[in-house]
């Protein structure tokens, strides 16, 4: 019986998070197997950015999800959605997620993977399937590319543009506020 969307997404969040936080050492499907490959590359070419937002994420869960969900208006007033952007979204909400369980806060990562889920599936839906959904995310990241310079290739693009779309500047401006 096929998930909805929301499902999926929540599904592919809370294995990502329980993977970054050192998890869930073999991917559930495909697709989680793609999320984690190009959030780690995303992560690794941005490390410093990424690092900073960590302290951002407070004791409480309901707080990190409330900046989660300013980070997400913010990409929708810079322009709306796009792969990269929404890569770097997940790879945002993860340090968040990361930070709280680091903290000793153990529903932190499984609030902000269901409240990314819900904004995702519910505000973003259409978008997402209109651009295919998960597998579309597959696609734009290489998943069905046989040689790894290929993905890398394909996810070195859209690593470029998740820092143009999303603008790690403007981001860290809106952190800061």
């Amino acid at each position: 019986m096929p998930r909805s969307l929301k499902e999926e997404t929540a599904l592919l969040l809370e294995d990502y998070f329980q993977h970054r936080g050192g998890g869930a050492a073999l991917p559930p499907s495909p697709t989680a197997a793609a999320l984690r490959r190009a959030a780690a590359e995303l992560e690794r070419q941005e490390r410093p950015f990424f690092r900073s937002c960590a302290p951002l994420a407070r004791a409480e869960p309901r707080e990190a999800a409330a900046l989660l969900g300013r980070v997400a208006a913010q990409l929708e007033a810079d322009g709306g959605l796009s792969w990269g952007r929404l890569l770097a979204l997940v790879v945002f909400a993860g340090t968040l997620a990361a930070a709280l369980a680091e903290r000793g806060c153990g529903d932190g990562p499984r609030c902000l993977a269901a409240h990314l889920a819900a904004y995702l599936a519910e505000e973003r839906g259409e978008w997402l399937e209109a651009h295919g959904g998960w597998d579309g995310f597959c696609r734009f990241f290489g998943r069905h590319g046989s040689e790894a310079a290929e993905q890398s290739s394909t996810i070195g693009n859209a690593i470029m543009a998740a820092a143009a779309g999303i603008g790690m500047a403007g981001l860290a401006f809106l952190l800061v506020r």
